[in-house]
């Protein structure tokens, strides 16, 4: 005869640490427990002005795509 498995065994809400996965910060890996690691808003390294840069290539690919459906002259 087939037993039923224990609720407290269910492995779709326990991590591999035992802890419920419920029970953790956003913070951390749902699977492991371990924390992510933290980065600091100074040191940010990325490139300048990109969201600008950005910005105008969409322009530049919507006004292209616009220019080439004759939406714009």
């Amino acid at each position: 005869m087939a037993r039923a498995r224990r609720p407290s065994m269910d492995h779709n809400r326990y991590g591999l640490d035992g802890m419920p996965i419920s029970c953790r910060g956003a913070d951390c890996d749902p699977v492991t427990g371990l924390p992510f690691p933290k980065f600091s808003a100074a040191a940010n390294g990325g490139i300048p002005y990109f969201r600008v840069i950005l910005v105008v290539l969409m322009s530049a690919f919507v006004g292209f795509f616009a220019w080439q459906t004759h939406l714009l002259g």
